[in-house]
């Protein structure tokens, strides 16, 4: 007895153990997400007096860190001012330190 296998069911009988692998793949991966919500939902019955006190404070602490960063962005604006004028005055002295060596080497010339 002969038998023969078309392409079309090869095809088919491909497709199935894909559809068998992925099948088998999302219920592990359900039973992973169903195990993680368990523990969050045990974390979060453990804490939940400790949450519960916690959250009304995020509000503010919030607006704690936005005053802070205006704050900080105000200062690191100045900062870099104060370095930007830092700058002026370095390039200002060596612009002088040059024209002072200038000057010396011109009367250091002349007394020869």
């Amino acid at each position: 007895m002969e038998g023969y296998i078309t392409f079309s069911q090869l095809g088919l009988l491909i497709m199935f153990l894909i559809g068998v692998a992925v099948g088998g793949y999302a219920i592990i991966t359900l039973r992973n997400v169903n195990a993680a919500s368990k523990d969050i939902r045990a974390l979060l019955k453990e804490h939940k007096q400790s949450l519960d006190s916690a959250i009304p404070n995020i509000a503010m602490a919030s607006e704690d860190v936005v005053a802070l960063t205006g704050e900080l962005r105000t200062g690191l604006g100045e900062a870099s001012r104060a370095i930007a004028t830092a700058d002026q005055i370095a390039s200002y002295a060596v612009v002088i330190s040059e024209a002072a060596k200038v000057m010396v080497s011109a009367f250091t010339a002349a007394k020869k």
